[in-house]
Parts: structure tokens; C-alpha cells; sequence
């Protein structure tokens, strides 16, 4: 390695590479985690299993965009960037317990707060990109063009319909019909209930 060049590091590689194979691993065995539906019935299909596995791949996802940010802040010189990459990682662990805690009970209440960090994380990322946007030209600036719009558009998908989508399942649940479970009672089931089907009404 020549003096003055950026040691090459395999860790964003390595994140990528995990959550790019979880993706293809759900796309092969879909399921919907809450209501308990998946397409093939088999052990692959567990609703345990696949919400492990997303959680993994969700917290190595935040961890790339952290070292994103963390690298884009220490090129210029930016505490309040690094600060803010230390951040993400956290919030999604919070949020990953929101979405068991919604998978495990059967309240898509918690599906809601979890993308409310979701959003959170997606603001600050959003913030250090337009920073990045003002302070760099050339390709970095193009780049950061692309975090910009990139969080854009998962904040507004979030914000306006992901989150009022689960808050409106909540408040349509008639009362009398709600059954939530408890977390003890949620990890049995999670273990050992699935639901095949293949309507795409579901």
C-alpha cells in the first residue's frame, strides 16, 4: 500500500454482502412476520427465523451508513458528523425491538414506533449528506446528491405511508376481536405458527 492511500477496509463489504444474501433469502421464503402468513411451509419459513436474520441484516445496513457518515465526517472535519454516525446504529437496535416487540405481541402499534427511528435515522442521514452536499464538489458532491434524495424518499415512504399504515391496522382492530399476546406467549407462537398461503390479498 503506497503512502497516502485510504486503507482499504472490508467491513462495509462484509455488512453489504450479509444483508444482500438475507434479502435473498426472504425473496426465496416470503412471510409476513405479524400475521404469521408465508408461502412455503417449511422449517425455512419460520417467523423466528426470518425476523432473526432481517434483524441482523437491518443492523448491518445502519452500520454501513454509519461508516458512511463517520468517514464523510472525519474528511471534513466534522465532530457533530461523527456524533451523529455513532448514533445510528443504536437507534435501529431500539427500533429492532419495536418490530419484535410487534411480531412477538401481534400490535403493529410497535411496527409504527419502529419506523418512526427508522425516519429518525433517515433525517440525520439526510442532514450530513446536504452538509456534505454544501462543503465538496465533484463526484463526492454527486454523491451526496444521492444520500439526499436516497433518504428523501425512504423518509417520505415511511413517514406518510408505511407509519399510518400500521397505525390505521391498530385503530381498525375492533376491540372485542384484539388479542394481543404476551411477549412469552409471542415467542412460542413465533417458533411455531405459520400460516401458507398464496393469495396475494393477504
Amino acid at each position: 500500500m503506497h503512502s497516502g492511500h485510504q486503507k482499504f477496509s472490508w467491513a462495509p463489504l462484509a455488512l453489504s454482502g450479509f444483508y444482500v444474501l438475507v434479502c435473498a433469502f426472504r425473496s426465496f421464503f416470503p412471510r409476513i412476520d405479524l400475521e404469521r402468513y408465508c408461502l412455503f411451509d417449511t422449517p425455512l419459513s419460520s417467523i423466528a427465523l426470518g425476523r432473526s436474520l432481517a434483524t441482523l441484516a437491518e443492523i448491518c445496513f445502519s452500520a454501513q451508513c454509519a461508516i458512511l457518515i463517520y468517514d464523510l465526517g472525519v474528511h471534513i472535519d466534522s465532530t457533530a458528523m461523527t456524533v451523529v454516525a455513532y448514533s445510528l446504529v443504536p437507534i435501529i437496535i431500539v427500533a429492532q425491538v419495536g418490530c419484535w416487540k410487534a411480531a412477538l405481541t401481534l400490535n403493529h402499534f410497535w411496527h409504527g414506533m419502529e419506523e418512526a427511528l427508522w425516519v429518525v435515522m433517515s433525517a440525520l442521514a439526510g442532514a450530513c449528506f446536504i452538509t456534505g452536499f454544501v462543503l465538496l464538489d465533484g463526484w463526492l458532491r454527486m454523491l451526496m446528491g444521492v444520500g439526499i434524495l436516497s433518504s428523501l424518499g425512504a423518509g417520505y415512504i415511511m413517514l406518510f405511508v408505511d407509519i399510518p399504515m400500521y397505525f390505521d391496522r391498530t385503530r381498525r382492530s375492533p376491540a372485542s376481536k384484539r388479542r394481543y399476546l404476551a411477549v412469552w406467549e409471542g415467542i412460542r407462537d413465533a417458533l411455531s405458527r405459520r400460516i401458507q398461503t398464496a393469495d396475494r390479498a393477504v
